[in-house]
């Protein structure tokens, strides 16, 4: 046929690679004017140039292959400009929270070998306690934006069955490989009654253990310096760990609750290396 071109002059014309090429075909991005039935060799036309540079601007932006397939089938300018303020929304959140690492890296390089004070870590017995309780799953780095979606559920199914928590409420890391690509996080509400299990919540129970524990106080940046103090208590005090790390939202994100006033308890399952721990008349510390 003539007017077309192979598929590595095409490559070279619109500075695509050939692997490319073939990927946006697959995908339905760029399919090329004919395929040789015999050979499955691809020619394009000239005409084609134009959706060419569009995918390769679109790309060189950062806007995902999905979000181009719909740029690419929109019935209208505007639902073209849609898809595209949406990433530029995106775009803009990432710029934010990267100028927030870099401000936070500063801060770092100016005090490189500080590490914030110990923080005081005490002993306390928790008795059973019944909770409604939702999972979520999401990498590490993606858990603070699963969290507020998640309790937001847990709350929702909550008042639909006319059942108030009973105290904090609190999440429970379910997983114990923290680099893995998912991690399993219960979010749970003491509750005096078990919910009624539904798509949203379902009834569970807090167990009846011997917990070491200390509170963070402030935002959620530098929450590492309460984990590090219970790890480094339970080393003296040769303590075994018993169960996943729990957070109890004493005083949670709200609006109108600035950051300084947030307190959040950090508690680990803890039991002597000789076996299981009772209950004390008092709270340890």
């Amino acid at each position: 046929m003539t007017g077309l071109m192979p598929i590595g002059v095409f490559a070279r014309a619109t500075r695509l690679s050939v692997r490319v090429l073939r990927n946006y075909d697959r995908l339905g991005l760029l399919v090329p004017a004919w395929v040789d039935p015999d050979t499955g060799y691809r020619r394009y036309s000239v005409d084609q140039f134009v959706r060419a540079g569009l995918v390769r601007r679109l790309r060189e932006l950062e806007v995902p292959l999905p979000e181009i397939a719909e740029i690419l089938s929109a019935d209208t300018p505007e639902q073209a400009r849609d898809v595209i303020e949406r990433h530029r929304e995106r775009v803009a959140a990432r710029a934010a929270r990267l100028d927030e690492i870099a401000g936070r890296l500063r801060a770092v390089l100016a005090e490189p070998g500080r590490l914030p004070g110990w923080l005081h870590v005490y002993e306390r017995w928790r008795d059973a306690q019944p909770i409604a309780r939702t999972l979520v799953r999401a990498p590490l780095s993606g858990l603070a934006e699963a969290l507020a979606p998640g309790f937001a559920r847990l709350f929702a199914g909550l008042a639909e069955q006319g059942i108030a928590p009973t105290g904090p409420t609190g999440t429970r890391y379910l997983s114990d490989d923290l680099d893995a690509a998912e991690l399993e996080v219960e979010l749970f509400a003491p509750v005096a009654r078990p919910p009624r299990p539904t798509a949203e919540i379902a009834p569970g129970q807090l167990p009846g253990c011997l917990l070491a524990a200390t509170v963070h106080e402030g935002g959620y940046d530098d929450i590492e310096a309460a984990y590090r103090s219970l790890g480094r208590w339970i080393a003296e005090q040769d303590r075994v760990l018993a169960g996943p790390a729990e957070e109890r939202y004493l005083v949670p994100p709200m609006p109108g609750v600035p950051t300084a006033a947030l307190r959040t308890e950090i508690a680990w399952p803890v039991r002597p290396p000789s076996g299981p721990s009772r209950p004390a008349a008092e709270e340890t510390k």
